[in-house]
């Protein structure tokens, strides 16, 4: 099992580990920061919201920045930073995507699909979401002086975890034309046929694999390489899965939040971060989770002409 170039350097660094107590509130504190970006969508007024995402992420940027030159806690300055990057990414993604469907691409949102009105304007919007998500962890990277392999950008090594990612991609195509219609959770609307579902394979590979690449680039290759430092790799991913499931409360996609975060959004989590571990790579993690989330994108595409 590899280590991050970060948890390596982070060896050499001044300040000792954790205590077991100081470990479980740090561990508390994670998952806090991490929903803490999310949580400012919750605020009512558009300009108190924006003042808010401004002010947590620039409050998690200088927090990295002070712990990175106090010796006490320097080893682990890097995972306020990795916050900062997710926050930098909501705060631009709660802006940027609807500008771009509304003013730019002339599509905005429709009830059911909360991207944009047609089929390409969704995948555009899908592809815009991956861009602001690659220049948040670019910059990451960049402040860190660190590399792209060590958020798991990487071929990696090719075995089961590669195996699974693919199976699973292939699984979930093959069985979610028969399965969505009939679930509770992600409701197609009106009739989706053969024919429709073929039409629609280009857009939902697309669309599935964006928001596949992003999410685990973000959970599993970001933030879980950066808990790696403090918290070990059972740890880590434990608690990155769990800041992954804080993120999809109050999805609208489904009409059972609860059971979707417990039963789907959590032990994807779990799955991405030993699939990205096993391999070294978020390859594998990309692959099971575009295929987890063709089901959502034709429920989705389903309510655009």
């Amino acid at each position: 099992m590899e280590s991050s170039p970060s948890a390596a350097r982070a060896l050499d660094s001044t300040g000792g580990p954790l205590m077991p107590g100081q470990k479980a509130i740090f561990a508390v504190a994670c998952v806090v920061a991490g929903f803490l970006p999310v949580s400012v969508g919750y605020v009512p007024d558009e300009a108190t919201r924006l003042v808010c995402g401004l002010a947590v992420t620039g409050a998690l940027l200088a927090i990295a920045l002070l712990a990175r030159r106090n010796a006490a806690v320097h080893r682990y300055w890097e995972i306020p930073l990795a916050f900062f990057g997710m926050s930098l990414f909501i705060l631009a993604d709660r802006y940027v995507p609807g500008f771009l469907a509304s003013q730019v691409l002339h599509s905005p949102p429709v009830a059911g699909n909360p991207l944009a009105s047609t089929v390409p304007a969704t995948v555009i919007i899908e592809l815009d979401e991956l861009m602001l998500t690659v220049v948040a962890v670019l910059l990451v990277v960049w402040i860190s002086r660190s590399s792209l392999a060590s958020v798991y950008v990487r071929w990696g090594r090719f075995g089961r975890a590669y195996v699974i990612g693919i199976a699973a991609l292939v699984v979930f195509y093959v069985l979610t034309f028969g399965v969505l219609s009939h679930s509770r959770f992600m409701p197609v609307h009106g009739a989706v046929d053969f024919g429709r579902y073929l039409s629609l394979t280009p857009a939902l590979f697309v669309a599935a694999a964006a928001n596949g690449f992003l999410e685990e680039l973000t959970f599993r290759g970001l933030l879980m390489s950066r808990l790696n430092i403090a918290f070990g790799p059972y740890l880590a991913t434990t608690i990155q899965a769990a800041v992954f499931a804080s993120w999809h409360v109050g999805v609208t996609y489904t009409a059972s939040g609860l059971v979707f975060i417990v039963l789907f959004a959590f032990p994807l989590g779990l799955i991405g971060g030993y699939l990205t571990r096993s391999s070294g790579s978020i390859i594998p993690s990309t692959l099971f989770h575009a295929g987890a989330d063709i089901p959502i994108y034709l429920g989705f595409l389903s309510y655009v002409p």
